[in-house]
């Protein structure tokens, strides 16, 4: 069930008080789930029902998402989504080490969190991971800001409409299609432009896998087109001790295309049982 915490907006820098989460289970270790660039807790749904009976599991809907006010700036740091996930927390009355989960964008903001603030991360899994694109070229860069505003331009429909196919594997199937698109179909042009700036000016492996003390796991599929496996082996390779899984008929949404796949993954890094 989705529910509301009422934030400090003038301290967080955020256009209003309001942050939608959906939270399931109220006993064992406390997991938080942080949504990619086109998503929002919808694409947690199957992870949530599975980790429930063991874990109290919360999926933000980030600034600009779903039901969440937006951030002011429209060009908000990595460190102020995470100051908000924090504060969420906090709402929540959890002030301790928290495992946290990212998929995509939302891989980059866990990173940015165990990186500097170790002490609330138990675990970091990263799904479909990315490295943020300051590492790429001027080039590169300005045309993936310009292609991200061109799929939000004509809506969160036309978004879902057009790009559902290129994040999953080809023959995921009509099912897992469905599911992306409703996904998707939530999204609004601030939100996912903010995420989209944010993520311009990042680089993971540079800017927060040599702080990362954390366990990690990173997963990458192995028919991701957004972040192709040499991305998420160079996010591994650069934390120490991290573990690299490469499923093989994966694309970018494992948690949606391959969800038990994705629960054993987690249960064994979480130490959870099944």
């Amino acid at each position: 069930m989705i529910d509301f915490a009422e934030l400090d907006a003038r301290r967080l820098g955020l256009a209003g008080s309001r942050l939608c989460y959906a939270a399931q289970g109220d006993a064992g270790p406390p997991i938080l789930l942080l949504h990619g660039i086109g998503a929002n807790h919808l694409g947690w749904r199957h992870i949530m029902a599975g980790l429930a009976q063991r874990a109290r599991v919360i999926a933000w809907n980030a600034p600009g998402y779903f039901l969440s006010d937006p951030f002011l700036s429209e060009a908000p740091t990595a460190e102020a989504y995470v100051e908000v996930a924090l504060a969420l927390l906090d709402a929540l009355g959890i002030d301790g080490p928290v495992h946290v989960v990212g998929s995509s964008f939302g891989s980059m903001l866990a990173a940015c969190m165990a990186a500097r603030h170790p002490d609330r991360v138990a675990s970091l899994t990263l799904f479909g991971a990315s490295r943020g694109q300051r590492w790429k070229s001027p080039e590169e860069r300005a045309q993936l800001l310009a292609m991200r505003a061109a799929s939000i331009a004509e809506g969160g429909m036309a978004l879902a409409r057009t790009r559902a196919e290129r994040l999953v594997a080809p023959g995921a199937g009509e099912a897992v299609l469905r599911e992306v698109r409703r996904m998707l179909a939530a999204t609004d042009a601030r939100g996912l432009m903010a995420a989209a700036r944010c993520t311009d000016r990042v680089d993971v492996v540079a800017d927060y896998a040599p702080r990362i003390a954390a366990p990690t796991l990173v997963v990458t599929g192995r028919e991701d087109a957004v972040n192709p496996p040499e991305v998420g082996m160079a996010i591994a390779d650069a934390i120490t001790g991290a573990r690299f899984v490469c499923p093989d008929g994966v694309g970018h949404l494992m948690e949606l295309e391959d969800p038990d796949g994705a629960l054993i993954l987690l249960q064994r890094h979480l130490n959870i049982p099944s």
